[in-house]
Formats: C-alpha cells, sequence, structure tokens
C-alpha cells in the first residue's frame, strides 16, 4: 500500500467478514457453488477521495450518494420505479469505501488488492489520473468496473476496453454545451476570450474543446490564451491579469474545489466585467451563493444538482439526501448514484445467477434513467454514456436575495457528443458533423 495510509468504510457488514474475504492476495473464491449465487451478497468496491483537497467537492458526495442508493437499493420499494425492486436483481449489495488518495500508480496498486479481496463490481474514480492508470488493470484482471465523475476524454480515445464503463458523460458535452450556451449572447462574435484551468486532463482536455466549439460557432470570437496551474494550486492571480491585459471578456475555467473558489473571488476584483463560464460550478454554488455575482454561467456535468429537472426521481434523491446529510446533494452525488442505477438496471436485466462478465454484456449499449436526464451507453462500443448537457447563469433574486440560476438551457445528446468512433476535436472541426440540436 506504500506510505499512503487507506481508509477503508464498511456498510452492512463487519471485520470478520471482510476478512473471510480475503485470501492471502489472491481474489477470493466464491463460497458456494454458482447454484447458489442468489444468496450471496453483491459485493461492490466504491473508490472515491474520502481524504485530502478532493474529498470535500467531490469525494464525501460521492461516498454519501453511494452509502444512500445501496440501503435503498437493499431495502426495496424506496426507489421511483423502474427500481423499485429490492437488490440486483433480488440479490443484497455488500459495500465497502475505499480512499481515493495517492498517485495514479497507488491507485493501480490499490485496484489489485480490491480485486483480490473479492469485488465483482468497482464503481467509482474522481481522478481522470487514476482513471487512465487503472483502466489497463481492470483489462487484465477482467473487473468490471463503472466510473461514476472522471470525464477526460482520452480515456476511451485510443483504446477499447471490455471491462471499463462509465456512466457520467466526457468533457466533451461539458465543453460543447458550454460553447452552444455562451455562442447566442450579446457580442460573443467579436468577444476576446481566455481560459483559467487546473494543468491536468480534465482541465486541458476542457479548455481544447470549448475552444475549439467556439471559434467553430462563432469565427470572430479572439483567443487569447489558455492559462494552466498545478491543481489545489489556487494560482490565478498571474493568469487573471494576462487576460486582463488583453482585454479578456469571456473566460473559461473547469476549475474546481480551492481553485474554482480562489477564481470566483479574485476574477470578482481584477475582471469585474469579464463573464465566467465555469463547467464545474455547479459542485461550488452553494458555498459560493452568498456572494457570487449575477452573470455566471454555470455548468454541472449535465442536468444535476441546481441543474436537475423536476422529476419524481430527482425528489426523491434530493429529499432523500438532505434528510441523511442536511445539505443538498451537487452533481458528484448524482454521478456516483446514476453509476449504482445502470448497474441495478444491467444486473436487473442479466438476472440473479448472473456472473460480471454477463452483467457487462447487458450494461454494454444500455439505456437508462439516471437521476437527471436518460443516459445511453452508446459510445465506445457500448461503454461510453452519453446525455445531455445544461448551463443556466446566475441571478441574485430581487425578492428573496437569494441565488437562483436562470436561463437554464438544456441540449440534447447528440447536440454535444461526437458521433461513436470520432475524436471531440475531429468532431468539432468538422462543424459538428452530424450533430442534430
Amino acid at each position: 500500500m506504500g506510505s499512503i495510509e487507506r481508509r477503508m468504510f464498511i456498510l452492512g457488514t463487519t471485520a470478520s467478514t471482510i476478512g473471510s474475504m480475503m485470501i492471502s492476495g489472491t481474489r477470493a473464491q466464491e463460497a458456494s457453488p454458482r447454484a447458489t449465487r442468489t444468496d450471496q451478497p453483491v459485493r461492490i468496491a466504491v473508490v472515491t477521495p474520502v481524504s485530502g483537497r478532493a474529498a470535500g467537492p467531490f469525494g464525501l458526495p460521492g461516498r454519501n450518494a453511494a452509502e444512500l442508493l445501496v440501503e435503498a437499493i437493499n431495502t426495496g420499494a424506496e426507489l421511483p420505479a423502474p427500481y423499485s425492486s429490492k437488490g440486483l436483481a433480488g440479490r443484497r449489495l455488500l459495500l465497502t469505501v475505499y480512499d481515493e488518495a495517492g498517485s495514479p500508480s497507488e491507485q493501480a496498486e490499490l485496484f489489485r488488492r480490491i480485486h483480490a479481496n473479492g469485488a465483482e463490481v468497482v464503481v467509482g474514480y474522481v481522478g481522470s489520473g487514476a482513471v487512465m492508470a487503472v483502466a489497463p488493470v481492470a483489462e487484465e484482471l477482467r473487473q468490471l468496473t463503472v466510473i461514476s465523475g472522471a470525464g477526460t476524454s482520452q480515456l476511451y480515445a485510443q483504446q477499447r476496453w471490455s471491462w471499463v464503463f462509465r456512466t457520467q458523460t466526457t468533457t466533451t458535452p461539458d465543453a460543447v454545451g458550454a460553447a452552444r450556451y455562451v455562442a447566442t449572447l450579446p457580442g460573443v462574435n467579436r468577444i476576446a476570450f481566455g481560459g483559467v484551468n487546473q494543468d491536468y486532463p480534465w482541465g486541458t482536455d476542457s479548455w481544447a474543446e470549448f475552444r475549439a466549439a467556439l471559434l467553430q460557432l462563432q469565427p470572430g470570437a479572439r483567443d487569447v490564451g489558455g492559462h494552466f496551474a498545478a491543481l489545489y494550486s489556487a494560482a490565478v492571480e498571474e493568469p487573471l491579469e494576462s487576460l486582463k491585459t488583453a482585454d479578456a471578456r469571456l473566460v473559461h475555467s473547469a476549475n474546481w474545489g480551492i481553485d474554482l473558489f480562489k477564481l470566483v473571488d479574485a476574477a470578482r476584483v481584477r475582471l469585474p466585467s469579464a463573464r465566467l463560464v465555469l463547467i464545474s460550478g455547479e459542485s461550488g454554488l452553494s458555498r459560493l451563493a452568498a456572494s457570487v455575482p449575477d452573470g455566471i454561467v454555470i455548468g454541472g456535468r449535465g442536468s444535476h444538482g441546481w441543474l436537475a429537472p423536476d422529476t419524481e426521481m430527482n425528489r426523491w434523491f434530493t429529499a432523500s439526501y438532505r434528510d441523511r446529510y442536511e445539505v443538498a446533494p451537487i452533481y458528484p452525488a448524482y454521478g456516483m448514484a446514476n453509476a449504482l442505477l445502470g448497474l441495478k438496471a444491467a444486473w436487473d436485466k442479466a438476472g440473479p445467477t448472473a456472473d460480471p462478465a454477463v452483467v457487462a454484456s447487458a450494461l454494454a449499449g444500455s439505456t437508462f434513467q439516471g437521476i437527471g436526464s436518460t443516459i445511453a451507453m452508446t459510445r465506445a462500443n457500448g461503454r461510453q454514456a452519453i446525455a445531455e448537457a445544461a448551463y443556466g447563469t446566475t441571478n441574485r433574486n430581487s425578492v428573496t436575495g437569494q441565488i437562483e440560476l436562470i436561463d437554464v438551457r438544456r441540449f440534447p445528446p447528440d447536440c454535444v457528443n461526437p458521433p461513436d468512433g470520432v475524436t471531440a476535436l475531429e468532431w468539432i472541426k468538422s462543424g459538428f458533423s452530424g450533430g442534430r440540436c
């Protein structure tokens, strides 16, 4: 495990039970023959940051959603249709939560241990670097893995995975949706725009795709440069000064956590006339609500959190999450919940005696109802989800004084996602060929 302390949280089990699942570094075997599989719980390992800088904005909301959904699925009849049946095809879930901490190589090592401990399914991951590290290990071990967060477009760009699924969308619909949203704003056809992003695949992919999409939609817009800083560095002042010198009036950022909060605070002083376009803004909007200015464009990785529609499923999720954790769910919680719902839909279809390989076949190419929108596993050989993109603009209500999102627009999946087998930048540069808006 190296020098990183791994914190493991168990839901619905005991230390002695976990001990019985471990066999000296080799994969635990089924305690009973396949014929009695329905009597055995489905062992699910959730990997998400529960310590460190990513825990607050992403990891803990993901863990909370996992606990809530596992209990609801095990109880049965609590979730709205079509998920009201008990268990995964009747089988109870046994949840273990692992800390997504440390380097990508340490996450690959942790993944091997999770596999050896007998997990039938691995769900989660926030970091794009971690996902890129564990995907080849999952293929090697033939371990069913469902990514609930990390959005880098590179995951399936040059690989054809069989065991790795992502029920969350990539950076592409976020970037293209944002570009389509701001392309209709007054004066964008000649506006100077730039970016302030974190220097790792999530930030670099997001900027490259947004930049290309906006220039395709508004060729007269003037790109004055993208700026990148190390993750968690909160180094935004110098990039903002550079953009101020270039008279940027539109600033793209996929920053999250401390880098997001620092950007919003600093931009209010250094670039008060610029409009921020915050791809991950929904994740920090509740914390920023007291001070955030009007006119910021906010995204939430799809129709999640503040951008979720008023449906029975969303009302159940929001109320249940609030009752349990005393805060509203944000988009990382939605990502985790949707991963588990997609897994339930596939397992219910595959049946109680299905092994993970059969469940993987059922999940591939499937379409299921997520909390917020329909999710279709129609890209990357049925392993990558597409869904609608949603954006809104901050506005402080003159009567209540509370921040709200107005002018919310939703973009259909085929409007913001390239056809299967086409990279994001190829599709954008083709003029969004085949895209339907």
